[in-house]
């Protein structure tokens, strides 16, 4: 935590202690206690440990509260050239003055949408009042929510401290260890800081959230910028919050196309058939079976000698 942090935390527990010690007998254990000055407190046991970092993390939780008060009206500051600092009543005269100018608006606070009264109204106003309502209505949703799970808490508070009671009473032998005595009174002494600086908290935050409601009927009066003055509203008048209005609507993001994967075994695409459907091909022709080889021609005989002649005489 930081060093400034820790001082926002520490001043607010100084301030929970005089409240308690208004209210109960157990001052004096009060103003020992590390839990009633903000400070995280371990008692080294696990029956209560828990229950103690609890309530320390909703007292730095509940220090951040002025910083979110201002985060929520923080697009309306800034349309209006604010300083961060600026009161409620700042921030609500200067929006009537400016919305007067435009003309006025309805604001409705379920849907967190403002509706110009005549023209096109102001159009960079009433975007930053919208805004401030839907972080308002959930600053206020969130404290009504602190506030009831801090009473829980100091009632789980209220169970430790009656068993760590009973414990003390019920030790017999052990009520003449006086280190064991003291340990055991300063465990009661933070249980009674952490019961009353939870109960203090809740009752914050439910008076917070009771402020921040108000803000938002003050704001839709001065949205509305009428002549006569505004309606007074009551501080303790509690309220059922509007339903949370709609989430504000994003363009659609274009889609991003993702790269191909390239394909394990591509086949070679068929060309594209034509018009005209090709003739079919012709059968292959068939080889020629192998010709035969010619036999040898007989051998011719000799001719014979012609015979003689008859008139031929012979003489040997």
């Amino acid at each position: 935590m930081s060093a400034g942090l820790a001082r926002v935390v520490r001043i607010a527990g100084i301030a929970l202690v005089s409240v308690a010690c208004a209210s109960t007998p157990a001052c004096d254990i009060l103003g020992s206690s590390k839990v009633a000055q903000g400070q995280r407190y371990q008692s080294d046991d696990q029956r209560y440990d828990p229950y103690f970092d609890n309530v320390h993390q909703a007292q730095v939780a509940a220090a951040a509260w002025p910083d979110e008060k201002k985060a929520t009206r923080r697009p309306l500051v800034n349309a209006l050239a604010l300083t961060p600092d600026s009161s409620d009543a700042t921030i609500l005269d200067a929006t009537e003055q400016r919305a007067r100018k435009g003309g006025g608006g309805k604001l409705d606070l379920a849907s967190a949408h403002v509706t110009p009264s005549s023209g096109a109204g102001d159009p960079a106003l009433f975007a930053a009042v919208e805004e401030t309502v839907r972080l308002e209505l959930d600053r206020a949703r969130k404290l009504k929510d602190k506030s009831e799970k801090l009473d829980e808490m100091s009632k789980h508070g209220e169970e430790l401290k009656k068993s760590a009671e009973t414990e003390s009473f019920n030790r017999g032998a052990d009520k003449a260890d006086e280190k064991k005595n003291e340990k055991n009174r300063e465990l009661r002494r933070e249980l009674y800081g952490a019961i009353d600086a939870t109960r203090t908290l809740s009752q914050q935050a439910l008076r917070q959230s009771k402020y921040a409601q108000q803000f938002l009927d003050d704001l839709g009066d001065a949205v509305e910028a009428s002549s006569g003055p505004r309606r007074p509203h009551d501080r303790n008048e509690s309220k059922p919050l509007p339903p949370a209005p709609p989430p504000k609507a994003e363009a659609p993001k274009p889609e991003e196309k993702k790269p191909e994967e390239p394909k394990a075994s591509a086949k070679p695409k068929p060309p594209p058939a034509s018009g005209k459907p090709k003739p079919a091909a012709a059968p292959p022709a068939e080889k020629p079976a192998p010709a035969e080889k010619p036999a040898p021609p007989p051998a011719e005989k000799p001719a014979a000698k012609p015979a003689p002649p008859p008139d031929e005489v012979f003489n040997p």
